[in-house]
């Protein structure tokens, strides 16, 4: 089958797409890291130091958090899409009647694509800039579930239906607008 085939509410969205959606998206996204890590840079060197689980805490609530909602935000009611989905013709549909999703299950989505792998991405990263030369195992276990997780997400994409793990969590699809199908 192909991964442009029609489904309810329109015509699934092809991979490449979706991906090129997502750079769209993350280019937008980087403005935030860019007003925030100056910010943290000059508190660090005014000598502010905060345990490392606070720094995690603090770049949640201020990074992540906000560009969840804001997806979220974005591809319920009727945006249906992020900037990056509108600029490449796609939506985001409830997968069994094609009709666009309320906000809690597009924060439910966002949250399994954006802010699971994100936060515990940034984990990672704070336990390798802290640790010693052996990091434990917890750790090493930690950043395998998170390379497991990007796989998959990615991964999905390419299978026929191209729904994701957060696609069936929230129950969405990703279809192209209906005025893009004749593209």
């Amino acid at each position: 089958m192909s991964t442009t085939s029609s489904t309810n509410g329109g015509t699934r969205a092809p991979a490449w797409h979706r991906i090129a959606a997502w750079l769209i998206d993350w280019l937008l996204i980087l403005i935030l890291p860019l007003l925030l890590v100056p910010v943290g840079v000059a508190l660090y060197m005014a000598g502010l130091r905060l345990p490392i689980g606070l720094w995690n805490l603090i770049s949640f609530l201020l990074l992540i958090a906000p560009v969840t909602l804001w997806c979220a935000w974005r591809e319920s009611g009727r945006f249906q899409a992020t900037p990056g989905k509108r600029a490449k013709g796609l939506i985001v549909v409830d997968a069994h009647s094609g009709r666009p999703i309320g906000f809690g299950r597009a924060l439910l989505r966002n949250a399994a694509k954006i802010a699971l792998p994100w936060e515990l991405g940034h984990t990672v990263a704070y336990g390798f800039a802290t640790a010693a030369r052996n990091p434990s195992e917890s750790l090493m276990v930690l950043t395998i579930i998170v390379y497991v997780i990007m796989f998959a997400w990615l991964g999905a994409l390419f299978l026929p239906s191209t729904r994701t793990p957060y696609d069936l969590l929230g129950g969405t699809r990703v279809v192209r607008e209906p005025a893009s199908d004749a593209l």
